[in-house]
């Protein structure tokens, strides 16, 4: 298992940097920074944040996204929306998983901000893997170790309420960027300054829960209220079901509805990118978030297949003969949960097993 994620994050890395670069996007990605002016005649702004040596690291965020949130295309959109929202909520689950018995290592909230900045930079497709990578080991302990062991999420019921209002500022944090951006009176300069601070939401998300529980707490002193004890289970159930909703509600407005090229122009990426063409960078763009989209489920369904097989809910269901014919089939859980994916999105799955794994 560890084998086949390491690998899977090079086949990631190679099917979003070197098609880049095989297809000549990347070096029409440098030709714009260097002279400052899009293909389409779009001017490149390179100020955001008043600090030049910082806003070098935005800019090629910006040149990547400008064209494919401008070219008014409605299958480009729809799969922008299919896979932030499926991101954001791998996200959350990433913040979930950062406890141990429990309770939250020093360090977690460090992690969470990492992997969140890595996949920005990388692409989602050669980081995912590596984060199962890491993590699979847990799961694989936890197939047979006791219920502590087990136990996903805060044990602490304040901690675990937070997570209820970070679910939904993560679900919601994709419309900051896509939907001013997607609008018709959203200038190239705003545009690209929404890109630009898009890059803070990792920075953004790590905090969300520490300052939720802060409030929390002063509201819960103000309002003489805390969390019920023992109740941090059905806390956490539910904001993986919140944001695991917000994933499968992204990706089901992205297959239901495509008009022109289908499915096939949202999901399937090109044969071939003309790199002479005005549009290089938004087909660029366009092919390298296809790819993600594969490749993330390639990495979550195995991932959400263990993390259902450490579940005492699978067990359970196993003495169901009928049950217990596809359980025990390897291909026969990857295909369900294939498919799953295929129509819910893989984001959504991997939140939505985790959800049953607490409910166990």
């Amino acid at each position: 298992m560890h084998t086949y994620f390491l690998g899977l994050s090079l086949v990631g890395y190679d099917a979003l940097w070197g098609r880049m670069i095989r297809s000549g996007v990347a070096g029409s990605v440098g030709s714009v920074k260097r002279k400052g002016t899009f293909p389409n005649g779009d001017v490149l702004r390179t100020s955001f944040t008043g600090i030049s040596g910082f806003d070098q690291f935005l800019v090629p965020a910006v040149i990547f996204y400008n064209n494919i949130l401008s070219n008014g295309s409605s299958a480009d959109r729809m799969l922008l929306v299919s896979l932030f929202t499926t991101m954001q909520t791998v996200s959350h689950c990433m913040l979930v998983l950062g406890w141990d018995r429990g309770k939250r290592p020093p360090l977690a909230i460090l992690e969470h901000l990492s992997w969140g900045v890595f996949n920005q930079a990388w692409g989602a497709a050669a980081v995912y893997p590596l984060y199962c990578f890491t993590h699979i080991e847990r799961l694989l302990d936890n197939a047979h170790g006791s219920e502590e062991e087990s136990e996903v999420g805060p044990s602490d019921s304040s901690e675990a309420c937070a997570l209820i209002p970070t679910a939904i500022l993560g679900a919601i944090t994709p419309a900051m960027l896509l939907y001013p951006a997607f609008n018709s009176s959203c200038t190239t300069s705003q545009r690209q300054g929404l890109i630009a601070f898009y890059r803070f939401t990792p920075l953004a998300l790590a905090s969300a829960h520490p300052v939720c529980c802060w409030a929390q707490k002063k509201l819960s002193a103000y309002l003489a209220w805390k969390p019920a004890p023992g109740s941090a289970k059905a806390y956490t159930m539910a904001s993986l079901m919140l944001s695991g909703f917000a994933a499968a509600a992204g990706h089901l407005w992205a297959l239901l509805g495509p008009s022109g090229g289908g499915l096939r122009r949202v999901f399937w990426p090109a044969e071939y990118i003309d790199n002479a063409s005005t549009t290089v960078i938004a087909d660029g763009a366009r092919d390298f978030l296809q790819w993600d989209i594969f490749v993330i489920t390639a990495a979550l369904v195995p991932f959400a297949d263990q993390v259902l097989k450490s579940s005492a809910l699978l067990h359970r269901l196993k003495r169901r003969k009928w049950f217990s014919t596809v359980v025990d089939s390897f291909i026969g859980r990857m295909a369900v949960l294939t498919v799953a994916s295929g129509i819910l999105s893989p984001g959504a799955v991997l939140a939505l097993s985790l959800a049953l794994k607490m409910g166990s």
